[in-house]
């Protein structure tokens, strides 16, 4: 079984950190499902050891608003394509 390599450039962790930040609205898919990004907030961690953070977005096939953690290490590696 080959080992699929994801481009880390193509990620949803680096999409947060180097293009959500400087544009408005960024539609993007993740797997089947078509996102639309809307807030980045970065949550101080209450016993002081970093942040978590937090992706604000809206799920167009379930047609609501959604919150991704992408401290969830499975979340952050996920592969998408920006429209």
């Amino acid at each position: 079984m080959a080992i699929k390599r994801i481009d880390e450039k193509k990620t949803l962790e680096y999409a947060v950190a180097f293009h959500f930040h400087t544009s408005g609205s960024i539609n993007f898919m993740m797997g089947n499902i078509m996102y639309q990004h809307i807030k980045t907030i970065y949550d101080e961690r209450a016993d002081g050891r970093g942040q978590n953070t937090l992706e604000v977005v809206y799920n167009y096939k379930k047609m609501k608003y959604e919150v991704l953690c992408l401290t969830d290490s499975k979340l952050a590696q996920k592969e998408i394509s920006i429209l």
